[in-house]
């Protein structure tokens, strides 16, 4: 601390206390069990009316459509809510309100009004612990921004790297335990997005070595994705829909746009500079591929999208990678890492869309020929493309060697051809 700018403490002292509340609370709320919370999109006139169904959900929460499994449609209005009468509430007003009326249940019972007469069903709630990875994502952010603030030199590198980390790690705390909790996070969500990308590219444009892009454009131009920020309210309004389309495609660009900086700045770098970055692609690899995948999984099949939160299991890695680039960036053979988690992730593309798009026709076509159950085709033939991988990767990887690290390729033949050669 002593080595910090006065500003740099104060800001320290203000969000290191911020999220250790924030992540004790979303502790608790995995603790607690029990659901989460709904995302419908409703239509409300006015205080003194019902809410009405527009038929959109958030694909994000649920793995299925809700309305279809309550047995609910588009134009239904939501009387009650468990005890809670729901006459001028909205999107975010029901999205509160489902987290204090599950009292750890996966269900909440709901009356609806449909033609003039009144039903009651039970609408589902997805469960909390799906978010639970997210929150150790939190937990890996926060702890590594720490540790290199305090362990390592306070560079403006390590300093961007705080301030984006802390920024990222409050949201994903996810301590949405009551109705007053979810607002907090709710304002701490769309905060969030005005900065993060913005402090993603700071952060982009110092590492590794300190120096950045001159120029006034440069400080300006990264703002444009401050948009995230905007979009975030969509995200819980009758404009769901659309909130997460422009949501999604803010944050898909401007990630693309990292990478774009991140390649030309690699490209001008030294021997050491760019050995730090390949740790960091590395971290990269491993933690925003498999999202990506899973993303692209649940478009086909939305109920596989709990995949895409199980994926933030493997986002760790991407700080870790970065404190060791920092601090140890000579530690094991890079090289040999970043090319077999480029023939894995390859692989997992191609079997993941042949196990979405082939397997599922020829099990259909081998049930009618041989009178084998698709179900069990599909198994079977999902289990053989597994099978496939491992001899897969071992071709694959050399070949991803010998294109991007020839000098690796060069010395592995040469020491192959080498060896027959050595009297023993």
């Amino acid at each position: 601390m002593s080595r910090l700018t006065p500003l740099d403490r104060v800001l320290v002292l203000i969000l290191v206390p911020i999220w250790v509340v924030c992540f004790a609370l979303g502790v608790r709320t995995q603790v607690r069990g029990g659901g989460y919370t709904v995302g419908l999109g409703l239509s409300v006139e006015d205080a003194d009316h019902y809410p009405e169904l527009t038929g959109e959900f958030s694909r994000l929460l649920h793995r299925s459509d809700p309305l279809a499994e309550a047995g609910l449609r588009a134009g239904d209005r939501l009387v009650r809510l468990g005890d809670t009468d729901l006459r001028g509430v909205g999107t975010l007003g029901l999205v509160t309100r489902t987290v204090d009326e599950t009292r750890g249940d996966l269900s909440v019972p709901l009356v609806f009004e449909r033609d003039g007469e009144r039903f009651e069903t039970a609408l589902a709630v997805p469960p909390v612990f799906f978010i639970r990875p997210i929150v150790a994502t939190s937990f890996a952010l926060a702890l590594s921004a720490l540790f290199l603030l305090l362990r390592g030199r306070p560079t403006p590198t390590v300093r961007a790297y705080f301030y984006l980390a802390i920024c990222w790690a409050i949201p994903n705390a996810n301590f949405a335990g009551s109705g007053r909790e979810l607002y907090a996070w709710y304002g701490t969500f769309i905060a969030a997005g005005f900065v993060m990308i913005p402090l993603a590219f700071r952060f982009a444009f110092r590492f590794p070595d300190d120096r950045v892009p001159e120029g006034r454009w440069h400080r300006i131009w990264p703002w444009f994705f401050a948009a995230q920020g905007v979009f975030a309210p969509f995200l819980f309004s009758r404009w769901m829909k659309i909130g997460e389309t422009l949501w999604m495609a803010v944050v898909a660009l401007g990630v693309a746009t990292i990478l774009a900086v991140s390649t030309q700045k690699y490209r001008s770098s030294g021997q050491v500079a760019r050995r730090q970055m390949k740790w960091v692609v590395f971290g990269t690899y491993c933690a925003v591929v498999p999202m990506a995948i899973a993303a692209g999984v649940s478009v086909f099949d939305p109920g596989l999208g709990w995949l895409f939160f199980a994926s933030f299991w493997i986002v760790p890695l991407l700080p870790l990678s970065l404190v060791i680039s920092v601090l140890r960036f000579n530690l094991f053979d890079i090289d040999r890492l970043l090319s077999a988690a480029a023939s894995y992730n390859v692989l997992a593309v191609v079997l993941g869309a042949g196990a979405l798009i082939v397997v599922p026709r020829i099990a259909e076509a081998a049930s009618g020929l041989v009178g084998i159950d698709p179900g069990t085709g599909q198994v079977a033939l999902s289990l053989m493309l597994a099978a496939v991988a491992i001899p897969a990767h071992q071709r694959l990887r050399p070949q991803i060697d010998r294109v991007f690290f020839k000098e690796r390729y060069a010395l592995d033949h040469g020491i192959a051809e080498l060896l027959p050669t050595v009297p023993t």
